[in-house]
């Protein structure tokens, strides 16, 4: 059994503001393999690093995104909502996010809105397509990702798609699993498929972490890491 690659979600979102730049380091200096993003444009069509539909949450600000222009954006706190250390903090947009991660870690990129074709040119003239992936829950952006931009890997949730042989059919690389559906045979199943494995789970139950491991998924996307490695060493390093 090997170590699961570890995929920050929202970057280190327990330790930083999620999806800023001091999530994506927080995320680089416990050993992230991969980091996970959302992506939304706004009014005048810049993408943005940033989960909600509205900036509310997040930074000090109000109203959809997409109803921002991007000067208005660029001067939002995404940080002081967290704590006081990170006041100042920006929404990042897209570009300059990917320019963060290149050479440092890969990037798994959730497109809550936008255009699928957008996001892989900007991987691609980064370099960046041989350690990226995309998902959406539009299932319109994911379905035209798959028609237009083939070469960036796309994941299917098992809980969508229902079965190995489905995800197949929809030339998926990336199957992923939660905690109410992870089952060692469909993992066993999906790896002989010939696709990558993957279990979101964003809690910290030690038990659902074993029952992972015991799995042998081979990605994890999680918020707690130390979590998860520790119970990981346990379970793999001999008694």
């Amino acid at each position: 059994m090997k170590n699961a690659v570890i995929v920050c979600h929202r970057g280190a979102s327990l330790l930083a503001p999620e999806n800023t730049f001091a999530s994506l380091e927080k995320a680089i200096e416990i050993g992230a393999d991969y980091v996970e993003l959302d992506v939304r444009p706004s009014k005048d069509g810049i993408l943005y690093v940033i989960h909600d539909a509205t900036v509310d949450r997040t930074t000090n600000g109000h109203g959809r995104i997409t109803d921002l222009l991007a000067k208005d954006i660029d001067t939002l706190d995404a940080g002081a909502w967290f704590g006081a250390d990170f006041e100042g903090q920006r929404v990042p947009r897209l570009d300059a996010f990917l320019d963060a991660c290149k050479g440092r870690v890969g990037t798994y990129v959730e497109i809550k809105e936008g255009d699928p074709v957008e996001v892989r040119d900007m991987l691609a003239v980064r370099g960046m397509l041989n350690d990226a992936w995309t998902f959406s829950f539009d299932q319109s952006i994911l379905a035209g990702a798959r028609a237009r931009v083939p070469d960036l890997k796309r994941m299917v949730l098992f809980m969508h798609v229902g079965s190995v042989d489905r995800a197949v059919a929809q030339d998926a690389h990336i199957l992923e699993f939660h905690e109410d559906n992870i089952d060692a045979e469909q993992v066993a199943r999906a790896k002989d498929a010939g696709l990558i494995t993957q279990m979101f789970y964003g809690g910290d139950d030690r038990s659902v972490f074993e029952w992972a491991v015991r799995c042998e998924v081979e990605q994890m996307n999680i918020d707690h890491v130390e979590t998860f490695r520790a119970v990981e060493k346990n379970l793999l390093e001999p008694a």
